[in-house]
């Protein structure tokens, strides 16, 4: 008797984002098998099955795998924290990491949830960043 999971295309790219965050990029294959052991996320198997190749499934989920190295930035740092301001400020943001891959999805020309883990390992830094230009009050400083 064997216990089949299903996973949404949408959670597969999701826990692709998180295990690049974990691991780092670009990620593999062995990495993200490694890393999927003992939590509740598919094989690496299933998405090359799901998206045709592991590249298609990373490139879907806006992870850098060894084939699309680059070294070149195409947002500069203040633009990817007007882009986080900006998802703030969206209707229904939740103001979360996931929320914000989530619409950085759905959003198109925008930092995937990856790439601003890469410019931004704390989601909080980031936040507190974009928190200043979306007219929420500043961090108790003083303006002596």
């Amino acid at each position: 008797m064997s216990r089949r999971q299903e996973f949404s295309d949408e959670r597969l790219l999701i826990d692709l984002a998180s295990a690049a965050a974990a691991v780092g990029e670009p990620l593999t294959a062995t990495a993200y098998d490694a890393w999927q052991r003992g939590r509740d996320a598919a094989s690496p198997a299933l998405l090359i099955r799901r998206f045709g190749s592991w590249n298609e499934a990373c490139a879907r989920a806006g992870v850098a795998t060894n084939k699309t190295r680059s070294t070149t930035r195409r947002w500069t740092d203040s633009e990817v924290v007007e882009i986080v301001a900006s998802y703030l400020r969206s209707p229904g943001s939740t103001g979360t990491f996931a929320g914000y891959t989530a619409w950085a999805r759905a959003a198109g020309e925008v930092p995937s949830g990856a790439t601003l883990r890469q410019r931004f390992p704390k989601w909080s830094e980031i936040k507190e960043r974009a928190q200043q230009l979306t007219g929420e009050p500043e961090a108790r400083a003083d303006e002596g």
